[in-house]
């Protein structure tokens, strides 16, 4: 299909990581967590959670799906509608985040890959939710799970999950998102999952519509921009970088560049169908961006709703 991410010639393998490069991309990835990005995110990301503690927020007309044991009644009979109390958590939350780390999330100028992207954004908000108390996981995933780091907090913690984000290579190159999901689906303690991944192949919606009856959860899809519209090039080689099969295309051509943004068109579709059949919430994040700006955007907005 018109859309794999293209290159001119293979990429060299990276050579293995020794203990001291990965305490140096470990303190690399964490320097550019901007104290005050954390802050600000820290700030989003606690007023966006629903809450189920003790602590009264505010009152809020009723909408379906709200709890009525929380129906205030003297409000509902003054308004002649119902009303219901919102509260804030009390509890911890765990956020649980789902890395995909494979071949696919490589491509992109050095620093700014898709996979670069998907660190910083699973730095960012490993880093808010400790900062406000929480615990945070982490899981990365290709077609299996590579690595995972179980719910924990405090700083010693943070600087593990980092380790193991920059650190873990992948034993495969395809994707199967669904192999990180099943356990957080049996979980019963309710908390946030969020998916970080290009979303070229989600898989079938059951297992996301199981994980979301128990958590909420948020899939943020990376984007390079080359992957939405083809550069006027001459004779491009394109390659998929999970099954290795490559062609030649005309990129001088007109309708080879409107039938390779047609195809970004639709995997964006695809995207938005996917989130809203697996009651997800869907955030896109380009790789030419701050990766702080669409999460702030994204829980901001979870926190006007």
């Amino acid at each position: 299909m018109i859309g794999w991410p293209f290159r001119r010639r293979p990429e060299p393998v990276p050579p293995p990581l020794d203990a001291a490069a990965i305490v140096r991309r470990a303190r690399r990835l964490r320097f550019r967590v901007r104290p005050e990005g954390v802050s600000a995110l820290a700030g989003a990301y606690l007023g966006a959670r629903p809450g189920t503690g003790l602590t009264f927020a505010e009152l809020k007309a009723y909408e379906p799906g709200d709890d009525v044991r929380h129906l205030d009644w003297n409000v509902t009979a003054r308004h002649d509608r119902p009303y219901v109390r919102r509260y804030v958590e009390e509890r911890s939350l765990t956020l649980h985040l789902v890395v995909d780390i494979s071949a696919s999330l490589r491509f992109g100028p050095e620093g700014r890959t898709k996979a670069d992207r998907a660190a910083q954004s699973a730095a960012l908000l490993a880093a808010a939710a400790i900062q406000n108390g929480d615990r945070a996981a982490l899981t990365l995933v290709s077609d299996r799970v590579e690595a995972e780091v179980r719910p924990g907090g405090g700083p010693r913690h943070l600087s593990r999950l980092l380790r193991v984000l920059v650190a873990t290579p992948a034993s495969s190159r395809r994707t199967d998102l669904a192999a990180g999901l099943g356990r957080m689906a049996r979980s019963g303690r309710r908390s946030l999952v969020v998916v970080l991944s290009d979303f070229l192949d989600p898989g079938p919606v059951a297992p996301w519509r199981a994980l979301s009856r128990r958590h909420d959860l948020v899939a943020i899809r990376l984007i390079e921009p080359r992957e939405e519209s083809l550069p006027t090039a001459g004779l491009v080689d394109i390659e998929d970088p999970e099954t290795g099969r490559r062609r030649t295309v005309d990129a001088g051509s007109r309708s080879v560049r409107d039938h390779y943004a047609a195809e970004a068109s639709r995997r964006k579709a695809d995207f938005a169908r996917h989130c809203a059949e697996a009651d997800a919430r869907g955030v896109e994040a380009a790789t030419d961006e701050d990766p702080l700006a669409p999460l702030l955007r994204h829980f901001r907005g979870s926190t006007r709703r």
